[in-house]
């Protein structure tokens, strides 16, 4: 993985790959995983800026020297990393030309022929992959097979071919759960990395419970995966995997990485009362977001009891002009009242804003960094819009000339990517800066508040909470330096 200097690190269980390496040990593939990043997390190696993180390329060499594998599968979940991508490729291909080359992952399946073009890669699976890879290892060496596989796509005398998409699967109770017994969980369970500065206690996993988003924010590149029609893990099925890590591995903390885990308000209490009544004591928190306008004062109360302890909300902006261009109205003023409700219960609130949207001026900016100092929000963060590929604000970018030489590997929520018609990627990228100090700056102030001083200090008598809190702190000084 390579990350600007100033960028959080994390490093969390690849679940796309256990889950599709659950789907080939259960349909007789012997199978090995190789996470390059989790093996060496440690390690900082710079080049040209960056910092890369996990193994150094004659290391990784060695590992696929060591495994020597019959068939390769290479996961390339953003589009900033996909040079890396392809240099694993290139690698692997050093070691055996003749090995057969599979790229999966949110970038293949948003640039399918792209990927293909690659002399390196020799199929793409687009989408949910865990029936397609099975059919796929199946078919491989037969051309009329493949040309008959949803959701593939290769090469055949020098042409690129894509079939159809495979569709969803409908029932995700029935898939296999995640083969965490080939990878090395030891090194995820207690990692300094987890989420960033999302830990409060240690051994930590992530989960997934749903898939599928039925929205159409004009950013997001989700669909490409995961399809838009929202389909949910039964409250038994999470919980029953919940407490076989707490039973197999020792976990006491949950990341739920959903893009949609409170969708269903009754399916989420549901979930908490499960818990509950297992007595599973852990903690649990939402780094990927949730969708605020689903939540209610019975819903936080049954998160609270089930030992939920941090909520990050996808509000986006604070400007109801913007609002509309990203395709997100969300009741601004309900919000507010979702985070004091939250604060009230003692679990802790972050804010994820999104600046520099192609025709965004500085009201529009000003107004969204003084919705959040005003929203009461314990945290926020403030990402750059960024153009992903085949989402409609790459489409809306190109269209007006804004896209000029954008690479792929420059594509950064942390740092602006493109010029926008009022600033410059420089400006963006300060602005976004400022507005993260100022907004600690108000939370700092607002300590001085007697009403909002007595529940923070009451969630500070916990010591995991204060330890939390600490964690913010060093984050604050890793982005503002």
């Amino acid at each position: 993985m390579t990350l600007l200097k100033n960028e959080i690190k994390s490093v969390v269980f690849p679940l796309g790959l256990g889950y599709i390496a659950a789907a080939l040990e259960k349909n007789g593939f012997e199978v090995q995983v190789l996470d390059a990043i989790i093996l060496d997390q440690n390690k900082n190696i710079v080049r040209n800026d960056m910092i890369h993180l996990g193994l150094d390329w004659p290391e990784l060499y060695r590992e696929i020297e060591r495994i020597a594998p019959d068939v390769v599968g290479i996961s390339c979940l953003f589009s900033s990393q996909s040079g890396n991508a392809y240099k694993v490729a290139e690698l692997v291909k050093q070691f055996n030309p003749n090995l057969p080359i599979i790229m999966g992952g949110a970038h293949p399946s948003s640039v399918p022929e792209e990927v293909l073009a690659n002399p390196n890669v020799d199929f793409v699976v687009l989408g949910e992959g865990e029936a397609t890879m099975v059919k796929l290892l199946n078919h491989m060496t037969d051309i009329t097979g493949l040309k008959q596989i949803k959701g593939i796509g290769f090469k055949h005398n020098k042409k690129i071919i894509i079939n159809s998409e495979r569709e969803f699967i409908e029932n995700i109770d029935d898939i296999s759960l995640p083969a965490r017994h080939l990878f090395p969980m030891e090194l995820y369970l207690n990692s300094e990395m987890g989420h960033g500065a999302d830990l409060m206690r240690k051994p930590i996993v992530s989960m997934i419970t749903s898939r599928g988003c039925p929205y159409n924010c004009v950013y997001c590149s989700v669909h490409t995966v995961w399809g838009r029609k929202f389909r949910a893990r039964s409250p038994k099925n999470v919980v029953d995997e919940i407490e076989l890590l707490v039973k197999q591995y020792g976990v006491r903390e949950i990341h739920f990485e959903d893009d949609n885990l409170t969708l269903k308000r009754e399916r989420m209490i549901d979930i908490c009362k499960e818990i509950v009544a297992r007595n599973l004591d852990i903690k649990w928190t939402t780094p990927n977001g949730v969708a605020i306008w689903t939540l209610d004062k019975e819903v936080l109360t049954w998160m609270k009891k089930a030992g939920c302890y941090k909520l990050c909300f996808g509000i986006e902006s604070g400007d109801p002009e913007t609002q509309k261009f990203i395709r997100k109205s969300i009741p601004l003023d309900k919000c507010k009242e979702i985070v004091r409700e939250a604060n009230k219960l003692g679990i802790w609130t972050h804010g994820f804003f999104i600046i520099g949207f192609p025709f965004e001026d500085q009201t529009s900016i000003n107004n969204t960094l003084n919705y959040a100092i005003d929203s009461d929000l314990d945290f926020a963060s403030f990402f750059l819009a960024t153009p992903y590929p085949k989402t409609d604000l790459y489409a809306i970018m190109n269209e007006n000339g804004m896209i000029g030489h954008l690479t792929w590997e420059t594509l950064r929520v942390s740092a602006a990517s493109i010029n926008t018609k009022y600033f410059t990627r420089e400006e963006l990228t300060k602005i976004q800066k400022d507005m993260f100090k100022k907004f600690v700056l108000h939370r700092v102030l607002s300590m001085f508040n007697p009403v909002k001083l007595s529940y923070r200090l009451k969630r500070l008598r916990n010591k995991e909470d204060r330890q939390l809190l600490m964690r913010f702190g060093k984050r604050f000084l890793q982005v503002v330096s």
